[in-house]
């Protein structure tokens, strides 16, 4: 196998916190989810029979993180959701009783499926704020009441309007400004605080939102401009929310090994949101960035490229970049039915997808992310392919990831090639090593984390597969020096056990 060794030295935290750029924290749970919410009963039943399979999935993550999950309800189908008493069913395509062109549609039960999900799990609701006629106004004011109740004792924060910059052209005119926008916000959040006097008293006194979810730091309504525009009506925005996308899932020229496998145009794509949350003054000094949605390639992914191993590998990268930067406390990752970049697939047939592995990966680098500081390593030859983290709680090194981005297909007559990283760390420290490794980067099948399967066969419970290692202790040498070897198209965590 072709090998290369490098020695990245590992700094005691407070030698590397001098540069880093917001020293706040990041939020617990940082590797979260969020569900388009149309599908959103599919995912996790209904607080009387909850789906089980899902449970188990998000509990795995929960588990591994160390803190409840932060659940994102909303999308586009949120500004596109009608509220239909007469509904039978949680939601619906058919809307009789909408205007003419409405064609997705919630019912009472929708609300149902608050609470579902594990105990703890805290969520945010996204209003319609794109159907600006009385079936918009309608739907907010009979649904203020029932999400309220259903989510009182687990709420996160409120979300009005989910990518307005899209509303432009099909709805709303090509003269629509940022000065349009604010006041509409401004309206409908006003008639909601109404509402949620009215029905939930209790919960207007730390009334929160998460806002404005632009699609990205491109996005034609810019963040600084709605803020300059705002002003102190904006001062209950907590989160600010951005999303985000490598790139759209029928572009040409989105490969991989150039698009998702590659750690530069990770580095591209989170820049891009580092600089644009340092271009605004939030009115609310404690309100804080993220990336309220976000996964592989809009429009609902790539078969043969956001539902294969090589995706799990990039949802590992991006995350820990992330959170490397300090600034962006928190991403969610984004889940809808029948897209080939979900984590799996709730209803039948179930199934666990390739990209769910990387969010174990990344949990387990990131878990008490709110007492953890990342930082990035540089332990190989390339920046494209090589790609390196250490976790400090403190002073003291707890985590350190290596991934090896070069694609290796599983169908190929070549050799399997691997790196071997060697990385500084404490000489009489002792790890456990957990690796993610499949047979190649373009499998859907037999991946697994630190010799765990989650498959839809035990309900998403880890099962252990014959063969591989879970768990393997290693130590450094005597001059402190660690090395691991790590194929092509895999990645490990070393976990620091003392």
């Amino acid at each position: 196998m072709a090998k290369y060794a490098a020695c990245a030295l590992l700094l005691p935290a407070a030698v590397l916190a001098a540069s880093g750029d917001d020293q706040d924290g990041l939020f617990p749970s940082y590797v979260s989810l969020s569900f388009e919410l149309i599908g959103f009963p599919d995912w996790a039943g209904t607080r009387a029979q909850p789906n089980e399979y899902s449970a188990n999935m998000i509990n795995n993550l929960v588990n591994i993180q160390g803190s409840p999950m932060i659940v994102r309800v909303g999308g586009n189908s949120a500004d596109r959701a009608i509220y239909d008493k007469t509904l039978t069913t949680a939601t619906s395509r058919g809307c009789p009783n909408a205007d003419k062109g409405a064609w997705q549609c919630i019912g009472t039960s929708f609300f149902d499926s608050y609470g579902a999900f594990p105990a703890g799990t805290l969520y945010s609701h996204n209003f319609n704020l794109a159907t600006w006629n009385s079936s918009g106004f309608d739907t907010l004011r009979d649904t203020v009441p029932l999400a309220c109740n259903a989510l009182r004792g687990q709420l996160e924060v409120f979300e009005i309007g989910n990518e307005p910059d899209l509303f432009i052209p099909l709805r709303r005119p090509n003269t629509y400004t940022v000065a349009d926008y604010v006041d509409e916000w401004r309206n409908e959040t006003t008639r909601f605080e109404k509402y949620l006097a009215d029905a939930c008293p209790d919960m207007t006194e730390n009334n929160k939102y998460m806002f404005p979810s632009v699609s990205s730091p491109g996005a034609r309504l810019r963040i600084p401009d709605i803020f300059k525009e705002g002003g102190d009506s904006l001062d209950k925005v907590t989160q600010v929310s951005a999303h985000n996308y490598m790139d759209g899932a029928t572009n040409p020229g989105v490969t991989l090994q150039k698009t998702l496998m590659n750690h530069t145009a990770v580095v591209r794509s989170i820049g891009g949101h580092v600089k644009y949350a340092k271009s605004y003054t939030a009115p609310n000094p404690d309100a804080k960035y993220i990336i309220g949605e976000h996964n592989s390639l809009y429009g609902g992914g790539a078969v043969g490229l956001s539902d294969v191993y090589g995706a799990a590998l990039w949802g590992l990268d991006f995350s820990l970049y992330a959170a490397s930067t300090q600034i962006i406390k928190r991403v969610h990752f984004h889940q809808s039915i029948g897209s080939p970049y979900a984590d799996w697939a709730p209803t039948g047939p179930r199934q666990t997808k390739a990209p769910y592995y990387g969010k174990l990966a990344a949990a387990t680098f990131l878990a008490h992310s709110d007492k953890i500081q990342v930082k990035t390593l540089a332990i190989g030859p390339r920046d494209d392919v090589d790609s390196g983290y250490a976790a400090y709680k403190g002073d003291k090194l707890s985590r350190v990831a290596l991934i090896n981005l070069r694609e290796y297909d599983s169908g190929s007559s070549a050799q399997r090639g691997s790196q071997t990283y060697t990385v500084g760390v404490p000489p009489r420290s002792r790890w456990v090593a957990q690796r993610l490794t499949a047979p190649g980067a373009r499998d859907k099948t037999g991946i697994t984390y630190n010799g765990y399967a989650y498959e839809a066969e035990s309900l998403g419970k880890p099962v252990r597969v014959q063969g591989l290692e879970t768990d393997r202790v290693v130590r450094p040498d005597k001059n402190g020096k660690l090395s691991i070897e790590v194929a092509d198209s895999e990645a490990v965590i070393l976990v620091r056990s003392c």
